[in-house]
Order: structure tokens, then sequence, then C-alpha cells
């Protein structure tokens, strides 16, 4: 006997109900019912829905849908009946047949039943319906820009790494994120001198970034407060204004400043300050599309090793802008970042976005114009606090003290 299996799916049980009667009829039998979260995240914030699974033989499905179109039939006009053939004798189905019946619709019941049971298991494996405090973690991180894919893959690490008493408690569960967002913000700190000989750094990175201003206040770190010696190097001369800019803060200073155009100019450069504590050089900006600049530069570059090179990007630059920005400058073998204009937006989880997929420290940071000052050499506690979202300088000052 062919039977007729279907999955509803409402609001309520009620609604549920209604539609298997309508569509199935009142002989339909309810093989499964069962509540789950549509939408939402990690079984979250979704709308509450009911499930039934009925099924009926296909001879009760025909006579519901014969009954349902009577109704119908009787509103249309009458029309001359068509020719009939002879009807034929029906029986009445036998004891042993209806037995037949219940009997597959069982079997039918049960073969559901354990498909069903293993299909929610395997549901439960990949989403679990995670606390509330999980939600409003997971949220915080939306908001402040963090990627859906990485705030997702926190709160499962998260998850793993409490226990099932911590998970509804928030301080445990607001511990765990912390932990996970540390282990991800990954910080190399401020620039190390070695004391035997002159550390050599070179910053590069798209135009507009504040490279020469950053070169400025590093600068100024070493002279001023470390009492180091400190020369300049700048090749960027596209710039209009760019070299009058740098020899302005060197007189300030009190640091001499060497413009270059070509390697040889470089090495020259470099060769004149063996005697200094830290060498700075400034490059030109460049757009991340223009590879052969991009080239002009490391060319430039080679005659410098070993010397670290931080990528200097602007902190309101879009996430997808930086994985192209930062995938376009590898050609360069930068091994820092130095984020800069932290100011100038609000929101900072594409920091920690970068970090995690490039797997690169954070240097330092900057947020604002002023030389000296607004700079800090980068620190955990700081990265963190940006990104769950404290104002700038609560961060920044915060950071300093953990």
């Amino acid at each position: 006997m062919a039977m007729k299996v279907k999955r509803y799916e409402a609001p309520t049980l009620q609604e549920a109900l209604q539609h298997v009667k309508r569509d199935l009829g009142s002989e339909a039998v309810i093989l499964q019912t069962r509540k789950f979260n549509r939408g939402g995240v990690f079984g979250l914030l979704g709308k509450s829905m009911v499930e039934v699974l009925a099924a009926t033989d296909m001879e009760s499905a025909g006579a519901s849908a014969e009954r349902r179109e009577q109704p119908r039939a009787a509103a249309r006009p009458a029309q001359s009946p068509a020719p009939r053939k002879p009807a034929q004798t029906q029986q009445s189905a036998s004891p042993k047949a209806e037995e037949e019946m219940r009997s597959e619709l069982r079997e039918v019941k049960n073969a559901l039943q354990t498909l069903l049971h293993k299909s929610r298991a395997e549901e439960q494996e990949t989403v679990n319906p995670y606390p509330p405090i999980f939600g409003s973690l997971y949220l915080q991180l939306i908001e402040n820009d963090v990627s859906d894919a990485l705030a997702q893959d926190i709160i499962r690490a998260m998850d793993d790494s409490l226990s099932e008493e911590d998970k509804d408690d928030e301080e445990a569960a607001r511990a765990a994120l912390e932990r996970q967002l540390r282990r991800l913000l990954k910080v190399s700190g401020a620039i190390t001198l070695s004391g035997r000989e002159p550390k050599t750094v070179a910053l590069v990175g798209p135009t507009g970034v504040g490279k020469t201003t950053t070169i400025a206040k590093i600068a100024t770190v070493f002279a001023l407060q470390k009492k180091k010696s400190v020369g300049i190097i700048t090749a960027d001369t596209y710039r209009i204004a760019a070299v009058e800019q740098i020899k302005v803060y060197s007189e300030i200073l009190d640091v001499p400043v060497k413009v270059v155009y070509t390697a040889e100019d470089m090495k020259r450069a470099v060769d004149s300050f063996a005697d200094r504590d830290l060498i700075l050089i400034d490059t030109a900006g460049r757009s991340h599309w223009d590879a052969p600049r991009i080239s002009e530069i490391r060319d430039l570059l080679a005659v410098c090793y070993p010397l670290e090179i931080h990528l200097t990007l602007s902190a309101h630059i879009r996430y997808k802008d930086m994985l192209d920005i930062s995938d376009k400058f590898r050609p360069l073998a930068y091994n820092h970042l130095i984020f800069t204009k932290l100011d100038e937006t609000s929101t900072y989880g594409n920091l920690i976005n970068l970090i995690a997929s490039r797997n690169v420290g954070v240097s330092y940071l900057c947020f604002g114009q002023n030389v000296p000052g607004e700079i800090e050499a980068a620190s955990p506690g700081a990265l963190l606090n940006l990104v769950m979202g404290k104002p700038l300088k609560q961060a920044v000052n915060a950071g300093r003290e953990r």
C-alpha cells in the first residue's frame, strides 16, 4: 500500500496540525513533533517553530482532496453529465488488509523516528544552544566590527574551554573571552635596540596613512625620551613637500636627515649613519595595486638588510582593503604592523581581524597628528580594550597599566 509522508512547519502546534488535516485529512497519522529555532546565531535570537511529520495512505489523501474540491464543484454552474462507464463493484477492505496497513504505518513511523533522532543528534553536534551570555558577547564582537567568522570561532573556543557550570556564569564567560582575544592579539611591541650596532627600521604602506608623521613620533621617543642617537632617511621624493616636512621635524629634534633617490644613495646614507643607535627610513606611499612601484621600494630597501619593516595602516581602512593591502605588500617581507589614525574611527574589530588572518605582531598604535605624543607601543591590554569597545584614550591608558 503506497504511503504519503510529509513534513509541516508552523509557528504553533495547532497551526501545523491544521495544515496536516487540510492536506492529508483526518485519517493522517502524526509520526513526530518537535520544536526548533529558525535563524539567529548559535541557537539564540531565532524564531520559535514547530515541526510535524505526518503520514497517510494515498487513497485517504486522495479522498481528502476530493472532499476539498466538492464545495468548489457545487458552486460551479451545472453541466450535462458526461457518459459514465459501468460502475465497478467496490468491496470494503478486509481485516487482513487493514492490519497490513497498520503494520506498514508502524514500520514507517519507527524508521522515520530513527532517522529524525539521528538528524537531531547531528544538528546538536554542529549547532549548540549556547547560554544567553554567549549571544551577548557574540553581538558585542560583531558590533565592534569583528568578522562574523572570527567571532564564531571565538565563541566556539570559549565553549570548549569552559566547564558546564561556568558557561552560565557571566564573569567566567567574559574571562574566557578575554583569554581567547589575548591568544589572537599578537603584539611585537616597541622597537628594541641591541646596543652593538644600529637598528634599521623602514616604514612602508599605502598613501595617506601617516608614515612620515609616525617616523617623527618614533624619532621623538628615542631622541628626546630615551636619549638615543637617531638618523632619518627619506625616500619619499614623489609627494609634494614630503622632504620639507621631514626636514622640519629633524631640525626640531636635532636629528640628521638624508634624502635618497636610488639604491646607491640608500647604501651611502645607511653607511653614513653607522654610528647611530637607530636609523629610520621613510618610504613613498604606494597604491597596493601598483606592483612596479612596490618593487621599486623592495629594490631600494634591499641594500639595508638586516632591517625591520613595519607595514603602516590606517585603522579606519575597511577589512577587505586591509587584506588586499597586506597581500600586495608581501613582496617587501614586512614583519610588523603599525596602526595609525585610531582617533578617526570608533570600532576596532578590523585590527584583530587582520592580526589573526596574517599572524603578524603590532608594534605601535598612533592616534593623532601631534608630535611629540599620541603614539603608544602596542600592548595586549590596549588592543583588547579597543576590540571590546572601550573609548580610545581609556583603552590605551588601561592597556598601559595591564
